[in-house]
C-alpha cells in the first residue's frame, strides 16, 4: 500500500519502477501494483544455489537498474552482493522490524550488516526510531530514519457525526455501546488474548456496553474465537475478518487496542490514531514510537492487568478519548508525513540518466 501510495511522486522524479518478488507465489497485490505503474518480476527463492544467483546477476545485468532497494531481511546480503557484482550504482536496504537476536545469529547479520555498508555502499534505512535503535545497539549498523506513511488523505476523522452513524450501522454496534477495536493479522506476537481477557474483567467494572470489533485474520484467527467462547464474551465481539475499509471501522470505534509484543512501525496503528482514535498499547518497541503515554493515548506496561485499567480510563472518561484522539492525530501529521519520507527516501536514489529502480519484497502483500 505505501508503495502504491508513493508511485506518483517517484516516477515524477524520472523512475521507472520494478518489483522484484520472490515468495513461492507473486502474492495478491501485484495486480494493485502493476496498476500503479510497477513492473512485476516473480523469480521464486530457490536455496540461493549458485544457479540462481547467476541468474539474478544476468537480470540485473540485463535491465541495468540505477537503484536496487531490498526490502527482505533473510537474503538482504546476497540480494546486495549479486547487485554491486553487477554493478548497480545505488544500493538500499530497509529494515522493517526490531530483530533483536543474539548471540550467533546476531554476530552474522553484525558481519553482514558491516561488508555491505562498507564494502558494497549500501544505505540502510529504519521505517521508525525504535527500529533504528535496535540497528544501532545490537548490530551497530547506522541507518537512515526513513518512516512508514500512510494513505492521509484517506484516514482521517468523521466529518460529522452522521458518517460515524453510518459505520456504526454498518456493523450493527448500538448507539451508547463503548466499541474497542483492532485491526491487523492473527498471531501471538499481535497478542489479542489480551483483549479478549480484558474485555471479560471489564465487563462487571463498567456500565458500558462494551464491544469489541476484531478485524483481520490469520494463523490464531480460530483460537481467538475459541478464547472469546471460553471466556463467555463471544456476544461483545464482532469477528470481521477481512475488510477492504478499514477506515469504515475505524469510524465505528472509540478505543484502538494494540497488545503487540513488539512492532517495526505499525501501519494500521498510524491509520487509528490519523483517524483520531486513541490508542491504547503496551510499551514495546515500535508501539512507544507512536502513542506516548499521557500526551497522544495510554503506553502501558506488558501486563492485562496494565492494559485493563489504561481501557478502563478510556471507557468511563469520553473527554480524555477526545484529548488523546486529537493528540495522536496531530503526533501523526507532523511526524510521519509520506512527502518527508519521500523526500529522504529519494535524495539516497540519487540521480542519473537513466533511472530504474528495482525494489526487491517477498510474496506481494498489502
Amino acid at each position: 500500500m505505501m508503495l502504491r501510495l508513493a508511485a506518483p511522486t517517484i516516477q515524477a522524479q524520472g523512475f521507472e519502477q520494478h518489483m522484484l518478488a520472490d515468495g513461492a507465489v507473486v502474492g495478491d497485490y501485484a495486480p494493485t501494483l502493476r496498476d500503479a505503474g510497477f513492473i512485476v518480476h516473480h523469480r521464486p527463492y530457490n536455496n540461493w544455489s549458485i544457479v540462481h544467483l547467476w541468474r539474478l546477476y544476468c537480470f540485473l545485468r540485463q535491465h541495468q537498474f540505477s537503484v536496487v532497494h531490498n526490502h527482505t531481511e533473510q537474503n538482504f546480503f546476497w540480494y546486495l552482493l549479486v547487485a554491486r557484482l553487477a554493478r548497480v550504482p545505488r544500493l538500499v536496504s530497509t529494515i522493517h522490524n526490531n530483530f533483536v537476536f543474539r548471540g550467533q545469529v546476531r554476530w552474522r547479520r553484525s558481519t553482514y550488516r558491516w561488508i555491505a555498508r562498507r564494502l558494497f555502499g549500501a544505505t540502510f534505512t529504519a521505517i521508525g526510531p525504535s527500529v533504528a535503535q535496535v540497528e544501532a545497539h545490537t548490530y551497530y549498523n547506522p541507518t537512515v530514519l526513513v518512516p512508514n506513511w500512510l494513505d492521509e488523505q484517506r484516514f482521517i476523522p468523521a466529518h460529522n457525526a452522521a458518517e460515524r452513524a453510518e459505520a456504526r450501522q454498518h456493523f450493527a454496534i448500538p448507539t451508547d455501546a463503548v466499541v474497542i477495536i483492532s485491526v491487523g493479522g492473527c498471531s501471538a506476537i499481535k497478542n489479542h488474548k489480551v483483549v479478549l481477557e480484558a474485555l471479560k474483567a471489564l465487563r462487571p467494572r463498567v456500565a458500558q456496553q462494551l464491544i469489541y470489533l476484531h478485524v483481520g485474520e490469520g494463523i490464531t484467527h480460530a483460537a481467538e474465537q475459541q478464547q472469546a467462547h471460553q471466556l463467555g464474551v463471544s456476544d461483545a465481539v464482532k469477528f470481521v475478518g477481512q475488510t477492504h475499509n478499514v477506515r469504515q471501522a475505524l469510524l465505528a470505534a472509540d478505543i484502538y487496542a494494540m497488545p503487540s509484543l513488539f512492532e517495526g512501525l505499525s501501519i494500521s496503528l498510524l491509520e487509528a490514531l490519523s483517524c483520531g482514535i486513541p490508542a491504547v498499547v503496551f510499551d514495546v518497541y515500535g508501539q512507544r514510537d507512536l502513542v506516548i503515554e499521557g500526551q497522544t493515548g495510554r503506553c502501558v506496561p506488558t501486563t492485562t492487568e496494565a492494559f485493563t485499567d489504561a481501557l478502563q480510563e478510556l471507557i468511563e472518561q469520553p473527554i480524555l478519548r477526545q484529548r488523546y484522539g486529537k493528540a495522536g492525530r496531530a503526533f501523526v501529521q507532523q511526524h510521519y508525513s509520506m512527502h518527508d519520507s519521500l523526500s529522504k527516501l529519494l535524495r539516497l536514489y540519487g540521480s542519473s540518466v537513466k533511472k530504474d529502480a528495482l525494489l526487491i519484497q517477498s510474496t506481494i502483500q498489502n
